[in-house]
């Protein structure tokens, strides 16, 4: 099972964004995104696609394409285990440097759909304006960690 879903996962993942596709093409990849939920349900999907962010993500630019495919496929629709851990693998990534590498806000919009999900509710721009990742002393530390790392 790991292999079938580790090579749907490449394959969902292992192209650009904005790659050119016509319409009738990016309905057949969120089709098979779908399908991938389904057949192995969303923990196992989930950490298929965070083990290909871990692993082949290694640029500021490989990360935020993985952030817009993984918008696409509808994965802040989902709850996500370690929200801290998966967000601050982004900023590390861009080393923090949204204005350069994440002009398109992708960041912050994973941030405030997935964090109140996972029950931090201070991150619900419905209940606090002001909150602001880059900021977030907790995404913070995650991205020190990932540097500390040594990746």
């Amino acid at each position: 099972m790991a292999n079938e879903i580790d090579k749907q996962t490449s394959w969902l993942f292992n192209r650009q964004y904005d790659d050119n596709t016509t319409e009738e093409q990016d309905n057949k990849i969120l089709e098979l995104a779908e399908e991938q939920i389904y057949e192995f349900g969303w923990d196992e999907t989930f950490k298929s696609w965070k083990k290909y962010l871990f692993t082949e993500c290694k640029t500021p630019e490989s990360a935020i394409n993985f952030a817009n495919l993984f918008w696409s496929y509808g994965g802040q629709d989902h709850p996500v285990s370690e929200p801290y851990e998966f967000l601050g693998y982004f900023y590390f990534r861009i080393d923090f440097d949204t204005e350069k590498h994440d002009a398109g806000g992708i960041l912050d919009s994973l941030a405030i759909y997935l964090l109140p999900r996972a029950g931090y509710s201070y991150a619900d721009p419905n209940i606090n304006f002001d909150y602001v990742p880059e900021l977030d002393p907790r995404i913070i530390a995650a991205a020190k960690a990932w540097k500390s790392a040594g990746l």
